[in-house]
């Protein structure tokens, strides 16, 4: 099983499990000028906390990407500031808009926007508590008709069965491996600690055949929830698995 080194900080993720959550709803006050990009998506990032904040969001590619850490693969995160966007002028069809964040300091106030051509479509404050947020928006469709020799594959997570005493009931965590064969995570330990929202998914064309579709997943609080991981291919089930803690040892199917 694969062994975590966590930044300190996120420690506190942990120990905040008694605080109560905070309402999706209550927005901070702007407290920067950002300048929205009228085409694409962009994601942006507002904090009241100056000491910045550090996240991960979906790419323009479709891959999970996040704040990038002071010493390669593990380290401190180089914290972002207040006012931060990242635009994706030509989103692909069935693009996955994803982003999960938290202030340094776990105090303050943030939000997480997302706009399409220049309008908010989506917002996430303070959630679950002060200092945290994160958002996702699944597509009506995604594109699975590959071919049995140039297959789409699909990894999904679902939420079920969630005890909302915990904190991040409704949130996971975990690493898969993408399309190169290596797990996601493998230069940036930051992309399997944030939490992840129910219902996620990502699709992508593998880079060689035979693919070994692998993944990890648990809740983000141990026997918050139940977790389970689907694997797809050209769209069709094969291969699931389900837990309350870290699905070990790791869900695999080759794809020949």
């Amino acid at each position: 099983m694969k062994k975590y080194l966590i930044p300190l900080c996120f420690v506190f993720l942990m120990m905040s499990a008694c605080q109560k959550p905070a309402s999706p709803t209550d927005r901070p006050a702007r407290t920067d000028s950002s300048v929205i990009p009228t085409s694409g998506i962009t994601y942006e990032v507002i904090t009241t906390d100056t000491s910045g904040w550090a996240g991960v969001w979906n790419a323009a590619d479709g891959k999970l990407t996040g704040t990038q850490l002071d010493n390669i693969t593990y380290g401190s995160p180089v914290y972002l500031h207040s006012g931060w966007t990242y635009n994706i002028p030509a989103p692909s069809a069935g693009f996955v808009p994803l982003i999960s964040a938290a202030t340094r300091s776990y105090s303050g106030d943030i939000t997480v926007n997302v706009y399409k051509d220049g309008k908010l479509i989506k917002s996430s404050s303070n959630y679950p508590q002060q200092g945290m947020a994160r958002l996702l928006l699944m597509p009506d469709s995604m594109q699975t008709n590959g071919t049995s020799t140039n297959p789409i594959l699909t990894y999904e997570v679902k939420i079920s069965d969630p005890d909302v005493s915990k904190f991040e009931y409704d949130a996971w965590k975990g690493h898969w491996n993408d399309a190169n064969g290596m797990y996601n995570d493998t230069t940036n330990v930051l992309l399997s600690t944030f939490p992840l929202s129910d219902g996620w998914k990502y699709s992508f064309k593998p880079d060689h055949l035979p693919f070994t579709m692998q993944m990890q997943a648990s809740p983000y609080t141990k026997d918050g929830s139940t977790v389970t991981i689907h694997f797809y291919v050209n769209g069709t089930l094969v291969q699931s698995a389900s837990g309350r803690d870290w699905i070990y040892p790791p869900l695999t199917y080759i794809v020949q």
